[in-house]
């Protein structure tokens, strides 16, 4: 422990003194704000993997406010866990909603103003696929197929509760990178980006990207990037009970099989049943009036996108059109 030596007056005289030095209160040195379903899954366990970094946990939710996350723990203190963490080491926190978050980026500058931010991007035209299929997985997307799911979700007005959002975002808004992105540029001067196709190229020097940024000794040998299996619901009904546990029949539930341990084990079989270990295929073919909606969408995103990241993302149109 260091210690500070002072000198106070006690009897009009002087008096030395030495009293143990406070250590600065530790705080978030980065963080990776998503996208979802950009490869931040494969991050999280590479960055882990480092003696050095210690991270607050995958999609922790500390952070970001205004997202109305049913299964938030209100009741943790942010700066209670962080100085949990080893005092050397450098914090980090990964989610794949603080990018969508409109108040996450203030959040995080009022913890640190010169924290490091990552932000992980991907062509709305394949990350929407992804994410459909995940919110059906997690009981937040009741409707299986992905045409009529996006045409529900560009007309509803409201959507219904899921298990993990109140209100699910829209698919639309969620690749809305230009104004997401404004948000972290205009308060960090450390902000990197890094885009899936890069990761799937080669992720090995995707990760020494970071690695420098994030200002440690570059590795050479880096496990290759960790992909979430692409399941098929094969049982949308039966997802939606399994995740949503509606009242009525939670309790009965409880009544017939008191045991929780067994209950538990019903719920996986259940589960098993409902999803299939068969990936679905990976490109969907969208319906011609979907596909042109998101096409609009990255289009005119295209100019902001070349300016903050500085990257021509009108390749993810030219990829899509062979």
């Amino acid at each position: 422990m260091e210690y500070i030596t002072c000198y106070t007056t006690q009897n009009k005289a002087w008096r030395k003194c030495v009293h143990p030095m406070k250590s600065p209160r530790k705080t978030l040195d980065f963080v990776v704000v998503g996208a979802p379903k950009c490869g931040t899954t494969s991050l999280f366990h590479t960055l882990n993997e480092r003696a050095e970094i210690s991270l607050l946990g995958k999609d922790s939710h500390l952070l970001g406010k205004d997202l109305e996350l049913p299964l938030r723990d209100h009741t943790i203190n942010l700066n209670e866990v962080i100085d949990r963490h080893p005092e050397n080491s450098i914090v980090g926190d990964v989610s794949v909603w603080y990018l969508y978050s409109e108040t996450a980026a203030q959040e995080i500058h009022e913890l640190n103003p010169s924290a490091k931010i990552i932000i992980c991007l991907r062509n709305p035209l394949e990350l929407i696929p992804s994410l459909h299929n995940q919110h059906v997985k997690g009981g937040d997307e009741s409707e299986p197929d992905l045409n009529i799911a996006l045409t529900n979700d560009f007309k509803l007005e409201s959507i219904a509760a899921g298990v993990h959002f109140k209100q699910r975002p829209r698919y639309a808004d969620v690749v809305n990178f230009g104004q997401q992105i404004a948000r972290y540029t205009e308060r960090f001067d450390n902000v990197l980006f890094v885009f899936h196709e890069d990761l799937k190229l080669n992720y090995a020097k995707s990760i020494q990207r970071i690695e420098d940024f994030l200002g440690l000794e570059i590795r050479k040998d880096i496990t290759e990037m960790e992909r979430n299996k692409r399941q098929q619901v094969v049982n949308p009904a039966l997802v939606n009970v399994i995740k949503k546990k509606p009242a009525f029949i939670k309790s009965v539930f409880r009544i017939v099989v008191p045991s929780k341990k067994i209950r538990h084990n019903i719920m996986e079989s259940a589960m098993k049943r409902a999803i299939s270990d068969d990936e679905s295929p990976s490109h969907v073919e969208f319906t011609m009036e979907n596909r042109n909606f998101i096409c609009r969408l990255i289009e005119k995103q295209l100019p902001l996108l070349r300016e903050l990241t500085g990257r021509d993302c009108s390749i993810w149109l030219k990829d899509n059109d062979e």
